[in-house]
């Protein structure tokens, strides 16, 4: 008998799964961050907060997989070599799409770039570090059990509209207003979209964490800020006189209208691809799929 709760099979609903997991995840999140501010600073830096996050989301995804009796490599976890090739395809993806953005916004002379001296190789390996953690953590947060359960109760496309949104919202916008915030979050909504299509297309999580810490490291490595937080590169941008929305300001390249042009082909493109998927996931989902949230 079908409930709220309970599905036809006596099974509880994927969206309360979804939600639950979410739920769970924001707890050992929390926690797990309030303890690693009261560790010493050698461990503070060997353990940044994004880590000690991915830790919290990955710990919940376990617990809610051994309740349906899954295994944790069943949340998109392929082959070492597979795994490395969609990890590293993804990678140099990122970086190539930060250097497609970047390139018009330069040849307008919005901006140059200066070389960090004082940037030597240990801060860029912290940043590089800290970069891996927040594309691990937000990888398994939006696009792991969650969002996998998700797509058996209202099917990927709605899946990933709510996903999108919530990708959005998720982040911050410091100072901003106008265009310019318009223009930084339909940036992060493409953004969300397009993580989600590599996972949706290859059935892993290897990509969309290749391509987040690609984008979000290469923009590091120029100096530029990465959803408006400050970081600490090779190189430090030097703004000119064009408005914030076709150059990104201090916010970053993700508030350049250039980035939208950018990331709605590379969306595009992956709507297109038949991707990798089928070749180790069958494509039709099971019987409960669409069975509702």
């Amino acid at each position: 008998m079908k409930t709220i709760f309970i599905d036809s099979e006596r099974r509880l609903r994927n969206g309360w799964k979804a939600l639950g997991s979410i739920a769970l995840s924001v707890v050992l999140v929390v926690g797990l961050i309030f303890l690693q501010r009261h560790l010493p600073q050698v461990w503070r830096q060997a353990l940044p907060e994004p880590l000690c996050a991915f830790i919290g989301v990955l710990i919940s995804s376990w617990l809610c997989l051994r309740l349906e009796g899954e295994r944790l490599s069943s949340l998109g976890v392929h082959s070492a070599r597979r795994t490395g090739r969609d990890f590293g395809f993804g990678l140099v993806c990122g970086v190539v799409l930060v250097g497609a953005v970047a390139v018009v916004p330069f040849a307008l002379g919005g901006f140059h770039l200066v070389r960090a001296e004082h940037n030597g190789a240990g801060v860029l390996l912290k940043t590089a570090w800290l970069m891996l953690g927040v594309a691990v953590f937000e990888e398994t947060l939006f696009h792991g059990y969650a969002f996998q359960r998700a797509i058996r109760g209202m099917g990927p496309v709605w899946t990933q509209l709510v996903f999108a949104v919530v990708f959005c919202l998720a982040h911050s916008y410091p100072d901003m207003a106008g265009g310019a915030l318009v223009v930084a979050m339909t940036n992060t909504f493409l953004a969300g979209l397009l993580l989600g299509l590599c996972y949706l297309r290859t059935g892993g999580l290897a990509l969309p964490v290749g391509v987040h810490l690609g984008w979000n490291g290469m923009l590091a490595m120029l100096g530029f800020g990465v959803s408006g937080a400050e970081s600490k590169g090779a190189w430090t941008p030097v703004f000119h006189d064009l408005p914030q929305w076709l150059t990104g300001g201090s916010y970053g390249l993700e508030a350049s209208v250039f980035s939208i042009v950018v990331l709605a082909l590379f969306t595009l493109v992956l709507a297109r691809w038949k991707g990798s998927r089928q070749s180790e996931v069958p494509t039709s989902l099971p019987a409960e799929v669409g069975q509702g949230a």
